[in-house]
């Protein structure tokens, strides 16, 4: 199998509506640096694994199967598969801008820094969803930064070194929700986790269908789960 410096692995559930302008997102990267595409398909029963093998002539791309349920699981299965030694996640519904391997590479080039990781915006239609999700997002990325002591890593924008991925124990793949921040967590260990704020990645809206209030839940409960965790753990600790 040739091996890439740069992997680029993406969690795949029935996405044939969203995983092709990813891919393209992909496709139009201004890099020098080679990369590979891999493609963890968990259990699809749509198009979604032909419409990411229609994009051989354009990408090296790998399609892997990983019959484990859930976001964790996936995004293991294609970590484990990855040849690259730097090792990129991002979403099946999730567009990527043109520069977005280059400015994490360029990151890189400072030993101290172990993993990168960015904001993103999404495709919402409602100009004042944009505004309020921008603003909530901000708010708990920096909320979460001050409570555990590093950024997060998100799961539709980050980059990990392969050695520190290593040495953090991997992705936890009994995770769903949590398997971007828990890594986040161990990696802080070894350096410093850098976020890009000026480079947003484009997400689908389609957590906010049934409304902005619950498609925010759902996107900071995670967040804020893992801030009251730790906050908890060091209050105990304390006494």
């Amino acid at each position: 199998m040739k091996k890439f410096g740069i992997s680029i692995i993406i969690p795949a559930y029935n996405e044939e509506h969203y995983i092709g302008p990813c891919l393209e997102s992909l496709v139009w990267q201004k890099t020098k640096h080679k990369f590979e595409v891999v493609v963890a398909n968990n259990n699809s029963t749509d198009d979604t694994k032909k419409i990411a093998l229609s994009f051989k002539a354009k990408l090296n791309i790998r399609v892997v199967d990983e019959k484990q349920p859930g976001r964790g699981a996936a995004r293991w299965r294609g970590f484990e598969e990855a040849t690259g030694d730097f090792l990129f996640s991002t979403d099946a519904d999730t567009i990527v801008p043109p520069n977005w391997i280059e400015s994490f590479m360029k990151y890189f080039k400072n030993k101290k820094i172990v993993a990168v990781t960015s904001m993103c915006n999404i495709d919402d239609p409602s100009k004042s969803n944009k505004a309020i999700f921008k603003f909530v997002h901000r708010l708990t990325t920096e909320g979460s930064r001050i409570a555990l002591g590093h950024y997060c890593l998100y799961g539709f924008s980050y980059a990990i070194r392969r050695d520190i991925y290593l040495k953090a124990g991997k992705i936890n793949k009994s995770l769903n929700a949590l398997d971007d921040l828990d890594l986040g967590q161990r990696a802080k260990k070894y350096g410093k986790i850098q976020l890009v704020r000026d480079m947003p990645v484009l997400a689908s809206s389609r957590r906010f269908k049934d409304g902005m209030f619950k498609g925010l839940i759902s996107f900071v409960g995670p967040v804020l789960q893992v801030v009251m965790k730790n906050n908890k753990f060091r209050m105990t600790d304390h006494r």
